[in-house]
């Protein structure tokens, strides 16, 4: 006779599997989405990396802490047992996302608008995408004799030309992440 070893995962349900996997693959593919939408709508504050630096930190953080508090909880075989490391990783990638849109929206509802003005293109800037790159369509616009790079639509860059004056509103940010809207990009 074979000896059957005693399994502790034997006694988990299907349901508590399935739920825990497609949470996992949920709040996963969800903080991807949500760090893909925030870099959207941060690209144009003057300190974008720093943003992304500083809440995708605190996003790691929250995430580490998170999966070692759920550990016990979230484990449901063997495997995820010896490579909990990889669970981890998902489930700081999923904080990291959430936490730089939850700081990207922070940010927008504290910043109260300085001034809007007329400001001149001094310049305009395409890179070309390719493998991996994004296409990208920037205007060099002179604010207050600081140029200030923004980047914009692919249509709205390409009926602008150097020298013409556009509208743009500068935000400043009680967290300190200032930054430049085109008022009629759109």
């Amino acid at each position: 006779m074979a000896k059957h070893k005693n399994n502790p995962f034997n006694n988990i349900s299907r349901l508590k599997k399935v739920v825990v996997v497609t949470g996992i693959f949920v709040f996963l593919i969800g903080g991807i989405l949500a760090a893909v939408f925030a870099i959207v709508n941060f690209q144009n504050y003057n300190s974008p990396y720093l943003f992304g630096f500083v809440f995708g930190a605190i996003g790691l953080l929250a995430g580490l802490f998170f999966a070692n508090k759920v550990k016990t909880a979230i484990i449901i075989n063997q495997k995820m047992q010896e490579n909990y490391y990889q669970l981890t990783i998902y489930i700081a990638t999923g904080f990291i996302g959430i936490v730089m849109l939850f700081g990207q929206q922070a940010n927008t509802l504290l910043s109260t608008k300085e001034k809007c003005d007329n400001y001149i293109i001094t310049d305009k800037i395409f890179r070309k995408g390719g493998y991996r790159r994004a296409e990208l369509n920037i205007l060099v616009i002179n604010v207050e004799g600081v140029p200030h790079r923004v980047i914009t639509n692919t249509n709205y860059w390409k009926t602008v030309s150097v020298g013409q004056q556009i509208n743009a509103c500068i935000y400043s940010s009680v967290i300190g992440f200032d930054y430049l809207t085109l008022t009629n990009e759109n």
